[in-house]
């Protein structure tokens, strides 16, 4: 009878029955975010300046997703991981340093979790000649560009 919170409810009355029913509704509250679904995974948490409806996301150009670029002599797609990185052409021998980003024409960015095309725009185009968010509709990433008005 010991294992058995029915049997210990009914040694415990009415207020035990009552007990045991408050720590059931509580562990279930407790438990309840753990369960898993059919939905997104729900616990990546996004930074401050990005919670909207998205999931998951960064601030900041250190963090800017991956971007693909055109090459100034070739006309060949650029891969350029990470915002700090050189800009390498695959294709020819075009080497440029991270701060040349905004000479080269954007073709994409790419959402570093599940690795497709995302959204992009520019808030301020008389401002800032790089992007200043990006959404991925895919996973509900999202990325913002951080500047101080």
């Amino acid at each position: 009878m010991a294992g058995d919170p029915r049997g210990l409810a009914a040694a415990l009355g009415s207020a035990g029955s009552r007990l045991i029913a408050s720590l059931r509704w509580l562990l279930a509250r407790l438990l309840a975010p753990l369960r898993t679904g059919d939905g997104p995974n729900k616990f990546r948490l996004s930074s401050v300046e990005t919670h909207t409806t998205t999931i998951d996301g960064d601030t900041g150009w250190p963090y800017r997703p991956p971007a693909t670029l055109r090459c100034p002599e070739c006309g060949s797609g650029i891969l350029q991981p990470d915002s700090r990185e050189d800009i390498d052409c695959p294709t020819c021998s075009v080497t440029l340093p991270p701060e040349r980003f905004t000479d080269l024409e954007l073709l994409a960015l790419t959402c570093p979790i599940c690795r497709t095309r995302m959204q992009h725009g520019r808030r301020h185009p008389e401002t800032f000649e790089v992007p200043e968010w990006a959404t991925c509709h895919n996973c509900q990433y999202h990325w913002e560009f951080k500047h101080f008005y």
